[in-house]
């Protein structure tokens, strides 16, 4: 190769050689910049770990997200408590179709201001004149409640008014009193009914010994029937004489009229009936006892108790453990059979069969029903209603023995309609002093005319920045009978900040994807790096070559024309 020809390639080389560098340069630039982007998302993501939420806890076991409508809709989940939202001045924050009610209604103005003359105004059937009505009326136009509330709360008349929220009494809301088998079981047993006395100078709760609340009277039940108080009759036994047993001892009528459900639930009881014409006369029998004992329970929510029905699932599952109750006791579905000669030798055995069975037992000229276990069942299949298969509870209709009963679980907890002095658990007056306390808390305060405050408050995320963030509070009935403005987390326990795993779960997720397209991204680079890396090396060489070989051929020239 001649010097031009050296000189020309160690050129074109050094200029390859400083384009590779300088790309090199490029690509690391760009890996820097990845670093500081990969660095970044993983600040965001391990900012994010700490993102909480506000939740609603009813108090049942289960938590929902904070919502306006689960704040200021009458249901179980608050009590059928309002839990009212307010800004800094106090106004209250109404969702727009709750302000165009009240403004429709005539209880505020334009300006979010009270009618004065609206305060605690009754009202009729007018849908402006700014009375309580007149805003029920209104929250119906507007979709908020539906006619059937609005009817059943107007139908109290004047009963239906109520000044919670402005200094009037607060009345226990309890739904439930819960309380374990035990106490369950002595409950049916010892509560007596009582009433409100009212003399010249005091209001006295007269208690009426002996008239049991869950009296189980089976003479006055079975009216008509004969009932006999010996387990061994002579031959002359009529057809369709009753005989109710303890264990091995028939009752007089007068211990039949004095059982309760809590003595069924602590004794061994049979009832067994001396065959007649009539084959079906026990499964008419029997169903009739259970009508009773689902009425004293509450099946119908119309009797003075209420019992177990404290909800609409607890009435569906009554309906579900009626059916399978009355199911068992049929003589199509299921009955065992006891074997005896002599009338005596038959009854006994037809009722202990009966005893160790969940359907109905036949004999030798007799049928007999465990009243016991028609009871245990009953309130087994309400827990399994309630509680899912998975309860661990369990019939078997033909053996006592196999069955999981209930009423055996000493852990288990039974809810009961709290039925004390001053409890106020009618659906309709529940319903009427909710609205009642938002209605006066209008008259009030007044409303807030923000429109972005109104338009975003049904916005759980809105509502939780805003509570968290001191821009919005929450105003909450006190002891006293007035409303307070307080801070989200001091007001009640139904509040509580926990972590809000959604938003962890997307924001994993969100810094996956960029992490991915940057290690993606960065592999791409290191592969250009490299193949630069391997062409700048093939470079150098021949660069290194070149030189030396122009260097040789320099001092070769020198050499010759030296000489």
């Amino acid at each position: 190769m001649g010097l031009a020809a050296s000189q020309a390639r160690f050129l074109a080389i050094t200029s390859r050689k400083m384009n590779c560098e300088f790309q090199s340069m490029q690509i690391a630039q760009e890996k820097l910049s990845i670093t500081r982007d990969l660095q970044k998302a993983a600040e965001e993501y391990q900012n994010s770990l700490n993102a909480t939420k506000l939740v609603w806890d009813s108090g049942d076991g289960d938590i929902y997200d904070l919502t306006y409508d689960v704040m200021t809709t009458p249901s179980s989940l608050n009590g059928f408590q309002p839990f009212l939202i307010t800004d800094a001045q106090g106004k209250l924050v109404l969702s727009t179709k709750m302000f165009n009610a009240a403004l429709a209604a005539g209880v505020i103005n334009e300006k979010g201001d009270p009618i004065k003359t609206a305060i605690f105004n009754m009202g009729s059937t007018s849908t402006t004149d700014g009375s309580r009505n007149a805003f029920l009326y209104q929250l119906g136009f507007q979709g908020v409640i539906s006619s059937s509330t609005i009817n059943s709360i107007v139908g109290l008349g004047e009963n239906g008014y109520t000044l919670t929220g402005a200094g009037g009494e607060v009345a226990d809301k309890t739904l439930a009193n819960v309380i374990n088998t035990n106490m369950f079981i002595s409950k049916l047993k010892d509560d007596v009914y009582q009433e409100n006395v009212t003399t010249e100078d005091k209001t006295e709760i007269i208690h009426h010994e002996g008239d049991k609340i869950y009296s189980l009277d089976l003479t006055t039940i079975l009216t008509g029937s004969t009932f006999c108080d010996t387990t061994s009759p002579n031959s002359a036994l009529a057809d369709g004489t009753i005989i109710v047993t303890k264990g091995d001892t028939a009752l007089s009528e007068e211990e039949i009229k004095e059982l309760t459900l809590g003595d069924l639930l602590s004794g061994e009881y049979a009832l067994t009936l001396k065959e007649g014409t009539d084959d079906s006369k026990i499964e008419k029998i029997a169903q009739t006892i259970l009508d009773e004992i689902s009425d004293l329970l509450g099946i119908n929510a119309g009797n003075d108790t209420q019992g177990l029905n404290t909800d609409a699932m607890a009435q569906q599952a009554l309906n579900n453990a009626y059916d399978f109750t009355i199911n068992n006791l049929r003589l199509s579905s299921a009955s065992v059979t006891a074997g005896g000669f002599s009338s005596h030798i038959a009854i006994t055995n037809t009722y202990n069969a009966a005893n160790d069975a969940n359907c109905i037992a036949k004999g030798n000229g007799y049928y007999s029903v465990s009243l016991t276990n028609m009871l245990k069942t009953f309130l087994t299949q309400f827990a399994i209603a309630l509680d899912g298969y998975d309860s661990g509870y369990s019939i078997d209709a033909d053996s006592s023995k196999d069955s999981l009963y209930v009423t055996d679980d000493p852990g288990y907890y039974f809810a009961l309609a709290n039925n004390d002095e001053g409890t106020m658990n009618s659906q309709d007056m529940l319903n009427a002093d909710f609205y009642n306390q938002i209605y006066n808390q209008i008259c009030m305060n007044g409303a807030t005319t923000d429109t972005n405050k109104m338009e975003r408050v049904n916005d759980p995320e809105y509502l939780t920045h805003a509570l968290k963030n001191g821009q919005l509070f929450v105003a909450a009935l006190n002891e006293d009978g007035y409303f307070y403005q307080t801070n989200y987390n001091t007001f009640n326990s139904y509040v509580s900040e926990v972590t809000d795993d959604d938003a962890i779960a997307r924001a994993e997720a969100e810094y996956n994807v960029v992490k991915s397209k940057l290690n993606s991204k960065e592999e791409s680079l290191e592969i250009k790096m490299k193949n630069i890396d391997t062409e700048l090396s093939a470079l150098t060489t021949e660069y290194d070559t070149v030189k030396n070989l122009i260097s040789k051929n320099v001092e070769k020239v020198f050499t010759m024309f030296s000489t």
